[in-house]
């Protein structure tokens, strides 16, 4: 997952996001990783933006995303993947993890990318 959907933020709050990587399951408890993104590039105009990740987001790890500007914490967990056909054929058969849902402030969400909503 190399981006985030924002739904509902003004871009004044997206300029500096700092995202923590924890081991699963860890109850958020030590961090393993620091990574700070600074934005400028937004989409004018639109009630939704995606931030680019300098790193992607692997499930077999848990988040925990800071808007610098605000202070919102938002903890991003227990991710569910189902593995996907395409590019089926003769003496070929690829593959793909698709996001099925995971867990946002501990609430279910359902769908293939990742998105926060105000």
């Amino acid at each position: 997952m190399d981006y985030i959907q924002f739904n509902g933020f003004p871009t004044s709050e997206l300029d500096t996001i700092i995202i923590q990587r924890f081991s699963k399951n860890s109850n958020f408890a030590t961090v393993i990783e620091n990574t700070t993104i600074v934005t400028s590039n937004f989409s004018a105009g639109s009630n939704f933006q995606h931030i680019q990740l300098p790193v992607r987001l692997v499930v077999d790890y848990d988040y925990k995303l800071q808007l610098k500007s605000t202070g919102e914490n938002f903890t991003i967990s227990d991710f569910v993947t189902k593995k996907e056909s395409c590019n089926t054929g003769f003496m070929c058969n690829d593959s793909y993890n698709s996001l099925e849902s995971y867990l946002i402030n501990g609430k279910l969400k359902s769908t293939y990318q990742l998105e926060i909503s105000k």
